[in-house]
């Protein structure tokens, strides 16, 4: 068990964190034809905008309700209902999703209310779904917002039922936001190698992997979840749950529908792994693929290989909780030692890391402990960068946001594939920083007089 320990700066002058807002409007561009809405400043959407597109390398699809100070002060119903008719108008979209700020919370918005007047106003809407999710960014962090806007679809969207009928080759799966959209294109992969159906909720290897599409610009996100098989969630036979913040999303939807849930924290070590695909293939009745045998024999070969390097390898993280919950287990199952963890805020899963301390606190406050402790390498978002190069150490980039690297938003982490390659990659960090490898000299090489090579000059 680990000890959490909140530190009292008054100010985080290099934060970790990212706001409720920012975890729900990732989650919705998982959704396809969505359109994320915040109920506040313009402000409030320009930031996140930004990061996004650093992030992603991409145009966003975002809107704000525009809260002028007399609105913020007189009420902004009226603000909500003229959003949505002027977005069901322009662009049509299958779902918006309303989601809050610090601002439209701290005066105490009642967007459903709103959201009901706006139906009674504007029945013609009636087929653009709408699904609302309260997002203070004052509480939380990316990860509350992202597992928030999940248990809305799914108590917004997903019908009660008692007695309901199944189909058999259909799974539902909760995927954390720790999964990149290279992750979760390994995921379904797995899933349909053994001939089932998956739904991935929310799925942002299909809106989000940067592809491009014939339509020049499109105002809603493009690929993603249908709205009509999230209605169907409760059809499903089975429902696997990856990471911690997914646990509470899996329940409602097995207490709404009956659908049971599997549990998965991450699937970044080989047991878990293992533990997934030995899920599919009992629930499948299908032996396991030749591919995904072949890919687990190269993480055991990636072990024995690099095993002299990654091994006592000393790592100091700063990341969200369910990133901390993987990586962590990840250190300890291939031998290295975490010298310093800090996280954003404080969640439930944070207290059974397998380390003496967590501290809750900003990447000034890990970069105060690797002063003190000492480490390999670091494990952080795109702000570690500064404090690498200080330290003079390599930063393994993880989380969000990524904007100093390309393609980093797409790398493979999880699964066999992702546990071979990130075994790589602290290999030949650890390699580098020991000695280098030696430039490479043939011993076959002739060496040459230059006086002999000027003469043949000359004569030439």
């Amino acid at each position: 068990m680990a000890q959490v320990i909140k530190t009292h700066k008054p100010l985080a002058t290099q934060p970790i964190k990212s706001g409720q807002p920012l975890g729900a409007i990732l989650a919705s561009l998982g959704i396809e034809r969505c359109i994320p809405l915040i109920h506040g400043a313009q402000g409030c959407s320009a930031f996140a905008k930004i990061f996004f597109i650093q992030h992603f390398n991409e145009p966003i699809p975002l809107q704000s309700t525009a809260m002028d100070p007399i609105t913020t002060v007189m009420g902004s119903d009226d603000n909500i209902i003229q959003a949505l008719a002027h977005l069901c108008e322009k662009s049509n979209p299958r779902l918006i999703v309303l989601l809050s700020s610090g601002l439209s919370e701290a005066q105490g918005s009642d967007m459903n209310r709103a959201l009901k007047e706006f139906r009674k106003q504007y029945p013609k809407f009636e087929r653009n779904e709408i699904v609302t999710v309260n997002t203070p960014d004052f509480y939380g962090s990316l990860e509350n917002g992202y597992s928030a806007l999940v248990e809305s679809l799914i108590t917004q969207l997903v019908p009660e039922q008692k007695l309901r009928s199944i189909r058999k080759k259909r799974i539902n799966l909760l995927l954390s936001h720790m999964l990149t959209p290279g992750d979760i294109e390994l995921i379904r992969q797995y899933v349909e190698a053994f001939g089932l159906q998956p739904i991935l909720v929310p799925d942002l290897s299909r809106s989000m992997d940067g592809h491009l599409v014939k339509q020049d610009y499109l105002s809603v996100s493009q690929g993603g979840a249908d709205v009509n098989m999230l209605r169907q969630l409760g059809q499903s036979s089975l429902t696997l749950v990856v990471g911690p913040s997914m646990q509470r999303a899996g329940q409602l939807l097995s207490t709404r529908s009956g659908v049971e849930s599997v549990y998965f924290p991450h699937l970044m070590t080989l047991a878990e792994v293992d533990r997934f695909i030995h899920t599919l293939q009992q629930l499948s009745d299908r032996q396991v693929p030749e591919w995904i045998e072949r890919q687990r024999g190269q993480v055991t070969d990636t072990m024995i290989d690099t095993h002299t390097w990654v091994n006592d390898t000393r790592i100091a993280i700063g990341a969200e909780a369910d990133l901390l919950v993987a990586w962590m287990a990840f250190a300890e199952s291939v031998g290295m030692n975490a010298v310093s963890v800090v996280a954003p805020v404080n969640q439930p899963c944070l207290a059974a890391l397998p380390v003496e301390k967590v501290l809750i606190g900003d990447l000034e406050d890990l970069q105060q402990q690797v002063e003190e402790k000492g480490c390999d390498l670091l494990l952080a978002n795109s702000h570690g960068a500064v404090m690498a190069e200080t330290l003079h150490l390599p930063l393994m980039r993880i989380g969000f946001p990524i904007f100093d690297r390309f393609g980093e938003f797409r790398r493979v982490r999880q699964g066999y594939a992702g546990i071979r390659d990130n075994l790589f990659e602290i290999a030949n960090y650890q390699q580098q920083a020991c000695h280098g490898r030696p430039v490479y000299h043939s011993p076959l090489k002739q060496p040459f007089a230059q006086s002999a090579l000027h003469t043949e000059e000359e004569v030439a």
